[in-house]
Parts: C-alpha cells; sequence; structure tokens
C-alpha cells in the first residue's frame, strides 16, 4: 500500500512539475491571478517561485518514487499538499475565480471546492506514509521464509 501511495504522488509531483516548467509563462500568469499577498506585491518573488516551485516538486516527486528518504520526502510532500490545500481554500472562500495552475495547461478549470478536498486528500496520504507504522515495513513482522520453521 505504501508503495503504491508513494507512485502516485511521486507520479504526480513529477508530472505537476513537468507541464510547470513546459509552459511556464502560463504557471506565472495563474499565480499572478491568485493575487498571493506576498508574490502580488514582490514580481522578482513571484518570478523566483514559479521558477523553483516546479523543480522542487520535481526533486520531491523523483524522492518518493525512488524511496529515497521516503519519510522526509512524505513529511515534506505533505506539507506541500496542506499548504496548497490552505492557499485555495483561501482563495476559493474570498470568491476569487481563477484558474488552479496545478497540473499547468492540462487544468485550466477553475478553482472548485473539489481541488481543495483532492489536496487535502494528497497531504493526509503522505501524512500517513509518514505517522501511520502499518504504511512502514518493519524486518521483525515481515513473514518468514524460511522451509525449516514453516514444517
Amino acid at each position: 500500500m505504501a508503495l503504491g501511495v508513494r507512485a502516485v504522488i511521486g507520479g504526480l509531483l513529477l508530472f505537476s512539475g513537468y507541464l510547470k516548467l513546459a509552459d511556464l509563462d502560463s504557471f506565472v500568469r495563474a499565480l499572478d491571478a491568485m493575487q498571493l499577498p506576498l508574490l502580488a506585491t514582490q514580481p522578482a518573488w513571484l518570478s523566483m517561485f514559479a521558477d523553483s516551485l516546479p523543480w522542487f516538486e520535481l526533486g520531491l516527486g523523483a524522492m518518493l518514487l525512488s524511496g529515497v528518504a521516503t519519510r522526509a520526502s512524505a513529511l515534506v510532500a505533505g506539507g506541500l499538499f496542506l499548504a496548497f490545500t490552505l492557499v485555495l481554500a483561501s482563495l476559493k472562500a474570498q470568491g476569487l475565480e481563477v484558474e488552479c495552475g496545478c497540473l499547468g495547461p492540462l487544468l485550466t478549470a477553475r478553482i472548485g471546492w473539489l481541488h481543495v478536498g483532492i489536496d487535502l486528500l494528497f497531504a493526509a496520504a503522505c501524512f500517513a506514509l509518514v505517522f501511520w507504522k502499518r504504511l512502514q515495513p518493519n524486518l521483525l513482522t515481515l513473514p518468514s521464509t524460511n522451509l525449516a520453521e514453516n514444517e
């Protein structure tokens, strides 16, 4: 189960980062339309954030898929999805009708409560990888494959 969650979240982050890099101008416009407090008043920060987030997503996705520092990368991914959830919920609560920018030009839908719920679900899945002991392999609880013990 943990491998499946890692594959879905890691794959999504890789895909999302790739699509944003493929059409960075569209991602910058989506971020600008969101009127996020720090980014709206500092164009240099907006540009720096838009340039770095896709690379961050690519690196995080690669770590999750490869199993490198799985719990740490799942914790960071959970925090990222939680931040996305809060931003999208705030925009929706303010009544702003903007495009998500989540998957670059592939997803041009207006932000809705469904987006908020999906990001919250992804955050929960990441935190489950970090904190739910059943999803973490433990050599003491793996079934024995010794034939002598099974007789």
